[in-house]
């Protein structure tokens, strides 16, 4: 006797959605985390100055700095965000190797970063009556000379550092963000400790590698990390970038270029 065929509306068991490890909940949490605080302390810290300081220049950096936060981290931070799928379609469609689509892609928004910030420092200062010598959080108000002697060619090499690491390394996006985050923080925290405190230069520089992470390929020899290769994220970038700050800041002296900081 044949068996009754089932039910034509019968479905099948839906498998459960694959468990989260903590390496995937852990960079998803600190940043969060770091938003809150960013959210909290920021306004707090922008009240207390222009309330309480009587230093125009002060005020100056100080709204530039909320400046930065509200268009570069919190406004271009949303878009990249909203779109990732869509760049990482994009990016996918070059027909380059990824390495060269990792650091050119870091280097474009690396680029975008400065025009806000520099942007700000010509703007902002004349408003409370200062000049951009005086308030800056750019070390020049020339947009050529900030990328080519104080920020971005810094970061090129810092970018192909971390093609090293991603060669052998099988980094989450939100890693990348991170570490390099903690990067950018301590850089800018060797100008001004307070940055230490300030928690959106996670986002200013995470900001930075998180869509060319994102659209990362499939590498077949990338193993996951283990906790000592979270300490050469820091490291191996920053090896990469000596030289060349080195070079540049000898060459910046033969050409005569002064920079703020």
């Amino acid at each position: 006797m044949m068996n009754a065929a089932p039910p034509t509306d019968a479905k099948a068991p839906v498998p459960p959605p694959p468990k989260e490890d903590l390496r995937t909940k852990v960079p998803r949490w600190l940043i969060r985390a770091i938003a809150v605080y960013t959210a909290i302390a920021i306004p707090i810290i922008v009240l207390a100055v222009m309330v309480g300081s009587h230093d125009p220049a002060a005020k100056a950096i100080i709204l530039m700095g909320l400046g930065l936060v509200v268009i570069w981290c919190l406004g271009c931070g949303s878009i990249m965000l909203r779109y990732a799928e869509n760049f990482r379609g994009w990016i996918a469609r070059w027909n380059l190797r990824w390495e060269w689509k990792f650091v050119g892609g870091a280097t474009v928004f690396a680029l975008a970063e400065e025009v806000v910030t520099t942007s700000l420092t010509n703007v902002v200062p004349p408003f409370f009556g200062v000049t951009s010598a005086q308030a800056h959080i750019t070390a020049s108000s020339n947009y050529l000379i900030v990328i080519c002697f104080s920020s971005v060619v810094v970061f090129v090499p810092e970018f192909v550092g971390w093609v090293l690491l991603l060669r052998r390394l099988t980094f989450t996006p939100n890693e990348v963000f991170l570490l390099y985050g903690f990067l950018g923080t301590t850089m800018e925290a060797s100008i001004n400790p307070t940055a230490l405190f300030a928690g959106f230069w996670f986002f200013v520089y995470g900001l930075m590698v998180y869509l060319p992470a994102y659209a990362l390929p499939t590498r077949p020899n990338a193993v996951r990390p283990r906790w000592w290769h979270y300490v050469l994220s820091y490291i191996v970038p920053l090896a990469c970038a000596l030289p060349v700050v080195a070079a540049d800041t000898l060459l910046a002296r033969a050409l005569g270029i002064t920079l703020w900081h």
